[in-house]
């Protein structure tokens, strides 16, 4: 007689099977981190990066404004009487040089006193096109970022829909053939032979429809991916925790960082309308008929703008940076709208997962119990078909809540600006 087992130990077919799960799951993560890093390719997140550069050269091209800006010149002219070049003196005869033929070769510099300070302005403006550029860019790499996520979580939730389908397709089709062959007796009506054929004939149509959007989902998997008729394992990623975020969403800064911007546009607008500073410098070498002579010039120039445009312009950047201030304050409300609600949406997911697997469990031994029932003719085939059509549809919302959560996490994510990177590692570590 064997003796019975003592030990509390966790027995050697659900340790393995725990570690099968363990590393379904792990293959899972590597398999939707290896297409998000594939994303960060895709021309837009690059697009992206290169506008970011774009911007930080518009910084330094502001900041480079203050150390002025220098020419170099040449240049040669025959005129059809001469002419004085230089610095020209009534008594001293031989200072300038008189030529019909007169070349000039130069340099000239010219520093700006930013007493008005409009490069401070256009400074601080392309400080916050930078910051809007980067936002822009982390914005167009979440979107695509989930993008991916969707497709892929689509996908399996449509794989999921597939299994589901292909028992339920197998149980028909095995009652199909049970209640022809009873036909075929005389055991059973004609009719019930051709209503097991038309539930076989629904769940084909359920087929093709699943095929077409199995296609469509691996369309935007690819867009975003690059990887083309891809199909995710069957082992769903565990979702990774809601984490509220007390910064506000990324539209929010971004409408902020353009508010910013039009800001500083509307005070560099006003300020070029001061009059303005520069020192002038300049050194020239003049040359005709055999001579040649040097000059150069030192001084200063105030320029006092005048004009309708200009104050007109001026005042078009104000009621812009009214409009964006209001513009602000409408995607800051609307940040926290959809927070609420994407918030609700993963929360109503999470719930619907929870409920749907106690319930398919459920449906699936009433559909065992009404198929042996109906088999010794203590139910009717219509009852048979309905509980089946309810297992399938429970199974359906189940693979959909999963992915439903999922994108709802992925959403709030995007709205709250998490960094690429994190976001990639967030369903690396998700447990």
């Amino acid at each position: 007689m064997i003796p019975p087992r003592t030990d509390k130990s966790t027995p050697p077919r659900l340790i393995l099977a725990l570690a099968a799960l363990l590393a379904g799951s792990a293959a899972n993560a590597g398999e939707l981190s290896e297409l998000l890093q594939n994303v960060l390719q895709h021309p837009q997140v690059r697009a992206a990066a290169h506008q970011n550069e774009a911007a930080q050269a518009q910084v330094e091209a502001a900041r480079g404004r203050y150390l002025g800006s220098a020419s170099l010149s040449a240049g040669w002219h025959r005129y059809e009487h001469p002419r004085v070049v230089g610095v020209f003196t009534p008594s001293t005869t031989d200072v300038a040089l008189t030529s019909e033929r007169i070349g000039q070769v130069g340099i000239n510099y010219s520093l700006p006193v930013d007493v008005s300070g409009v490069i401070a302005a256009a400074r601080e403006r392309a400080g916050k096109d930078k910051e809007a550029a980067e936002l822009l860019g982390r914005q167009q790499t979440l979107l695509k970022l989930h993008q991916a996520a969707n497709a892929y979580f689509t996908l399996q939730a449509l794989r999921k829909q597939r299994e589901a389908l292909k028992v339920a397709e197998k149980r028909v089709a095995a009652t199909f053939a049970r209640v022809s062959m009873e036909v075929k007796l005389g055991k059973a009506p004609g009719i019930d032979a051709r209503y097991a054929e038309s539930e076989l004939a629904r769940l084909e149509a359920d087929r093709a429809q699943l095929d077409g959007a199995v296609l469509q989902a691996q369309a935007d998997l690819a867009e975003a991916s690059g990887r083309a008729e891809m199909l995710p394992t069957a082992v769903v990623a565990v979702i990774p925790a809601w984490e509220e975020s007390g910064e506000e969403t990324l539209p929010a800064r971004l409408a902020l960082a353009r508010q910013e911007s039009v800001r500083a546009q509307a005070k560099e607008a006003r300020r070029a309308l001061w009059p303005s500073l520069s020192l002038d410098a300049g050194a020239a070498r003049n040359f005709g008929n055999g001579d040649s002579r040097d000059t150069w010039a030192v001084g200063g120039v105030v320029s006092i703008p005048f004009g309708v445009s200009a104050y007109a312009q001026a005042d078009a950047q104000r009621l812009n940076a009214e409009a964006a201030r209001e513009q602000g304050e409408a995607a800051r409300r609307d940040g926290t709208r959809q927070r609420a609600a994407l918030r609700a949406a993963f929360d109503a997911a999470q719930a619907d997962t929870r409920a749907l697997e106690r319930e398919a469990a459920y449906r699936e031994q009433v559909v065992v119990v009404q198929t042996e029932m109906q088999r010794l003719n203590n139910q009717t085939l219509e009852n048979l078909f309905r509980h089946e059509r309810d297992l399938l549809d429970a199974r359906y919302r189940l693979a959909q809540a999963r992915a439903r959560a999922a994108v709802a996490w992925s959403s709030a994510q995007v709205l709250a600006g998490m960094a690429p990177e994190t976001y990639i590692d967030r369903w690396n570590v998700a447990k």
